[in-house]
């Protein structure tokens, strides 16, 4: 009688045993990067309601934070001038629901306040260094009616402090 040949397990070399758990372990790790740890990575944080911005200036401050380019911003198109100088008449319509006030400070700053007119807006408050300028953020013109000095949208009023140099103050 012949004998019937069972494969055997144990007759393989080491090194193909090795390569084999080298290439489950790979595919294991590169599973765990996909699913777990890339969800982390802010490169994949994306918001519907703004695009991908294709151009960002960015420098590090002296304090090692990123800066980014005001002209670069999803912001920079709503943004109108409110300090210093004054006021262009849509500029005067972004503000509308706030009182603007401004007080010199002893160390030459000025400090910038957006009253609230209604208790829904939130006050807001802005110290100015000599060279830079404050803008008021506003989305949406349309929202706001003058007369009644009303703004029906009040999620898009904020404002943004701008060096020098065209960098956002942080």
């Amino acid at each position: 009688m012949e004998e019937e040949k069972k494969p055997s397990y144990a007759k393989r070399p080491l090194w193909q045993w090795l390569v084999l758990y080298a290439l489950i372990a790979i595919v294991i790790y590169g599973l765990v990067y996909y699913l777990v740890l890339s969800k982390n990575n802010s490169y994949h944080m994306t918001t519907s309601a703004y695009p991908t911005p294709t151009k960002v200036m960015a420098k590090v401050s002296p304090t090692g934070m990123m800066k980014q380019k005001f002209s670069d911003s999803l912001n920079y198109k709503y943004a109108y001038k409110i300090f210093p100088g004054t006021l262009s008449a849509t500029a005067q319509q972004a503000i509308t629901g706030f009182t603007m006030t401004s007080k010199n400070l002893p160390d030459g700053s000025v400090q910038v306040a957006l009253t609230a007119e209604k208790p829904e807006y939130k006050a807001q408050s802005y110290t100015i260094k000599t060279g830079e300028t404050l803008y008021f953020i506003e989305m949406n013109l349309r929202d706001d009616d003058n007369e009644a000095n009303e703004d029906h949208n009040l999620h898009d009023d904020t404002a943004v402090v701008v060096d020098p140099q065209g960098y956002i103050v942080q």
